[in-house]
């Protein structure tokens, strides 16, 4: 239940975000002299606007929903979302057990390689047998 209600705030916040980037894009003042990023059309300088208030609204909520609901802060924001110190601690472990499992396969495949060199040795030795 908790989940569910915290799920439901992020929503809710996302969409009081988007809310207010439609706000900005509508009410958004729009220089004489349009930027060069704009491309001169003020459709684009006001979609731009919109952008930089949403994700700059997403960049606030993060943080200080984590901060309030969690107790911790993001170590991390980046493209990928926040990046926490409890999930980094995990995939830091989560790494050394793969590096382990890799370390043991390489270890089996070693061990394989070395029986099918003994094999094909013998079996050049039969072949100059033959011969």
């Amino acid at each position: 239940m908790h989940s569910l209600r915290t799920r439901n705030l992020v929503r809710a916040l996302i969409a009081v975000a988007l809310c207010i980037s439609l706000l900005a894009f509508a009410t958004a003042p729009v220089p004489d002299d349009l930027p060069a990023l704009a491309l001169k059309q003020t459709g684009l300088y006001r979609l731009e606007v919109a952008l930089l208030v949403f994700y700059g609204a997403l960049l606030f909520i993060t943080p200080a929903f984590s901060g309030l609901i969690r107790g911790q802060l993001p170590i991390e924001i980046s493209t990928r979302g926040a990046k926490f110190a409890d999930e980094a601690d995990r995939s830091t472990l989560l790494n050394e057990a793969a590096i382990k499992e890799l370390e043991r396969d390489l270890d089996r495949l070693t061990g394989d390689l070395s029986a099918a060199t003994v094999d094909i040795d013998e079996l050049k030795k039969d072949v100059t047998v033959r011969d």
